[in-house]
């Protein structure tokens, strides 16, 4: 997620955030980034098996953030996912090449 405008990073945000998840979002970690001019990158580590379900997971706990929560005020500019393409080769059973895969 990527949200505006510089407000700074409110005081028990990554709290708020792990507190508000719902479990069927399988939310372990997240990570704040104040960038310059004041915005922030939020990073959301979900267990999910589907991309998809961890993108609507993130989707879901940022309007939540921003429409009542600690971000109130910010404006979401985007959200989305990435892969992480060596891990996920490792479950299909290959690797990158010259990869010796993920173990």
């Amino acid at each position: 997620m990527c949200a505006s405008p510089p407000l700074g990073v409110p005081d028990g945000l990554v709290d708020w955030l792990l507190a508000a998840s719902e479990p069927a979002d399988a939310l372990e970690h997240v990570s704040v980034h104040a960038l310059s001019g004041g915005a922030l990158t939020l990073g959301f580590f979900h267990a999910t098996p589907r991309l998809r379900d961890a993108e609507c997971g993130a989707l879901r706990l940022s309007r939540r953030a921003v429409d009542g929560g600690p971000l109130r005020g910010y404006v979401l500019q985007s959200c989305g996912g990435v892969l992480v393409p060596r891990y996920h080769d490792a479950f299909i059973g290959g690797a990158g090449e010259g990869d010796p895969g993920v173990a």
